[in-house]
Protein backbone atom coordinates (compact mmCIF):
# COMPACT_ATOMS: atom_id res chain seq x y z
CA UNK A 1 0.00 0.00 0.00
CA UNK A 2 3.00 2.18 1.09
CA UNK A 3 4.69 1.93 -2.41
CA UNK A 4 1.49 2.57 -4.48
CA UNK A 5 1.00 6.14 -1.87
CA UNK A 6 4.98 6.75 -2.87
CA UNK A 7 4.28 5.79 -6.58
CA UNK A 8 1.06 8.12 -6.79
CA UNK A 9 2.94 10.97 -5.28
CA UNK A 10 5.65 10.63 -7.39
CA UNK A 11 3.35 10.72 -10.50
CA UNK A 12 1.77 14.11 -9.41
CA UNK A 13 4.88 15.46 -8.32
CA UNK A 14 6.02 14.42 -11.91
CA UNK A 15 2.90 15.73 -14.06
CA UNK A 16 3.23 18.77 -11.70
CA UNK A 17 6.53 19.43 -13.03
CA UNK A 18 5.34 18.85 -16.57
CA UNK A 19 2.54 21.16 -16.47
CA UNK A 20 4.27 23.75 -14.71
CA UNK A 21 7.37 23.56 -16.90
CA UNK A 22 5.04 24.03 -19.99
CA UNK A 23 3.62 26.81 -18.68
CA UNK A 24 5.11 29.97 -20.63
CA UNK A 25 6.12 32.63 -18.65
CA UNK A 26 5.27 36.36 -19.83
CA UNK A 27 8.36 37.51 -21.39
CA UNK A 28 10.17 40.31 -20.57
CA UNK A 29 9.83 43.26 -23.02
CA UNK A 30 12.31 43.56 -24.80
CA UNK A 31 14.28 46.33 -24.46
CA UNK A 32 13.64 49.33 -26.64
CA UNK A 33 16.43 51.08 -28.71
CA UNK A 34 17.11 53.64 -26.53
CA UNK A 35 17.55 51.63 -23.42
CA UNK A 36 20.42 49.42 -25.10
CA UNK A 37 22.03 52.53 -26.70
CA UNK A 38 22.25 54.54 -23.37
CA UNK A 39 24.47 54.53 -20.35
CA UNK A 40 27.46 52.62 -21.73
CA UNK A 41 30.86 53.23 -22.08
CA UNK A 42 31.20 52.57 -26.00
CA UNK A 43 34.70 52.21 -27.34
CA UNK A 44 35.27 52.24 -31.36
CA UNK A 45 36.42 48.85 -32.54
CA UNK A 46 36.53 49.39 -36.58
CA UNK A 47 36.14 52.21 -38.72
CA UNK A 48 35.95 52.47 -42.38
CA UNK A 49 35.92 55.18 -45.33
CA UNK A 50 34.01 54.90 -48.28
CA UNK A 51 35.32 55.77 -50.96
CA UNK A 52 39.28 55.43 -49.51
CA UNK A 53 40.47 59.07 -47.52
CA UNK A 54 43.67 60.29 -47.64
CA UNK A 55 45.52 59.80 -44.48
CA UNK A 56 49.41 61.22 -44.36
CA UNK A 57 49.47 60.60 -47.99
CA UNK A 58 47.88 57.18 -48.55
CA UNK A 59 44.56 56.35 -49.52
CA UNK A 60 43.03 54.19 -47.09
CA UNK A 61 39.61 52.83 -46.26
CA UNK A 62 40.49 51.25 -42.81
CA UNK A 63 40.93 54.01 -40.82
CA UNK A 64 40.61 52.27 -37.24
CA UNK A 65 44.17 50.51 -38.06
CA UNK A 66 45.76 54.16 -38.66
CA UNK A 67 44.74 55.37 -35.44
CA UNK A 68 46.71 55.47 -32.88
CA UNK A 69 46.73 53.83 -29.48
CA UNK A 70 45.68 56.26 -27.55
CA UNK A 71 42.74 57.09 -29.36
CA UNK A 72 41.68 53.09 -29.53
CA UNK A 73 40.89 53.45 -25.87
CA UNK A 74 38.72 56.41 -25.50
CA UNK A 75 34.88 56.11 -24.32
CA UNK A 76 32.11 57.53 -25.60
CA UNK A 77 28.52 57.54 -23.66
CA UNK A 78 24.94 58.63 -24.33
CA UNK A 79 23.04 59.59 -21.00
CA UNK A 80 19.64 58.98 -20.70
CA UNK A 81 19.05 62.72 -19.49
CA UNK A 82 20.66 63.74 -22.86
CA UNK A 83 24.34 64.46 -21.97
CA UNK A 84 27.21 62.89 -24.21
CA UNK A 85 30.63 62.42 -22.32
CA UNK A 86 33.76 62.10 -24.58
CA UNK A 87 36.46 60.50 -22.29
CA UNK A 88 40.31 60.21 -23.77
CA UNK A 89 40.33 57.02 -22.06
CA UNK A 90 43.57 55.56 -20.13
CA UNK A 91 46.23 57.33 -22.40
CA UNK A 92 45.92 60.72 -23.86
CA UNK A 93 47.16 61.55 -26.89
CA UNK A 94 47.81 65.22 -25.65
CA UNK A 95 48.70 65.31 -22.29
CA UNK A 96 46.53 69.09 -22.35
CA UNK A 97 43.47 67.74 -23.34
CA UNK A 98 40.80 67.46 -20.94
CA UNK A 99 40.14 63.91 -19.76
CA UNK A 100 36.62 64.06 -20.46
CA UNK A 101 34.53 66.89 -22.44
CA UNK A 102 30.91 67.01 -22.49
CA UNK A 103 27.69 67.81 -25.50
CA UNK A 104 24.35 66.41 -25.74
CA UNK A 105 22.60 63.92 -28.04
CA UNK A 106 19.52 63.64 -28.93
CA UNK A 107 17.55 60.67 -31.34
CA UNK A 108 14.87 61.64 -34.14
CA UNK A 109 11.42 60.21 -33.62
CA UNK A 110 11.88 56.81 -34.40
CA UNK A 111 15.21 56.71 -33.47
CA UNK A 112 17.18 55.78 -36.39
CA UNK A 113 19.60 59.22 -36.89
CA UNK A 114 21.58 60.38 -33.36
CA UNK A 115 22.83 63.98 -33.46
CA UNK A 116 25.92 64.88 -31.18
CA UNK A 117 26.33 68.49 -30.29
CA UNK A 118 29.36 68.89 -28.65
CA UNK A 119 32.24 72.37 -29.21
CA UNK A 120 29.61 74.28 -30.83
CA UNK A 121 29.18 71.51 -33.98
CA UNK A 122 26.37 68.96 -34.12
CA UNK A 123 27.25 65.57 -36.43
CA UNK A 124 24.37 63.16 -36.95
CA UNK A 125 24.48 59.34 -37.01
CA UNK A 126 22.53 56.97 -38.47
CA UNK A 127 22.16 53.69 -36.54
CA UNK A 128 22.53 51.19 -38.71
CA UNK A 129 22.28 48.37 -35.38
CA UNK A 130 22.50 48.45 -31.41
CA UNK A 131 22.66 45.33 -28.90
CA UNK A 132 23.69 44.99 -25.63
CA UNK A 133 27.12 44.91 -26.93
CA UNK A 134 27.79 46.26 -30.04
CA UNK A 135 26.63 49.65 -31.90
CA UNK A 136 27.02 50.52 -35.55
CA UNK A 137 26.51 53.44 -36.83
CA UNK A 138 27.58 55.87 -40.22
CA UNK A 139 27.79 59.80 -40.92
CA UNK A 140 29.00 61.67 -44.16
CA UNK A 141 32.14 63.53 -43.80
CA UNK A 142 32.99 65.95 -46.43
CA UNK A 143 36.66 67.49 -46.43
CA UNK A 144 36.14 70.18 -49.08
CA UNK A 145 36.23 68.40 -51.92
CA UNK A 146 34.49 65.11 -51.29
CA UNK A 147 31.75 63.14 -49.20
CA UNK A 148 33.22 59.91 -47.28
CA UNK A 149 30.79 57.57 -45.79
CA UNK A 150 32.71 56.34 -42.51
CA UNK A 151 31.15 53.45 -41.07
CA UNK A 152 31.65 52.53 -37.10
CA UNK A 153 31.32 49.97 -34.79
CA UNK A 154 31.25 50.45 -31.41
CA UNK A 155 31.70 48.04 -28.22
CA UNK A 156 30.55 48.43 -24.44
CA UNK A 157 33.28 48.45 -22.82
Amino acid sequence: MKSKFYLSLLTAFILGAVMLGGCKKKDDPEPTRSELFTNKNWRVTAWTSDPAISINGVLVTNVFNQMDPCSKDDLFRFNSNGVYTFDEGASKCNTNDPQTTTGTWSFNSDQTIVSVTEAGGTTSYNIESVSESTLKANTVFNDGNNNYTWSFTYTKN
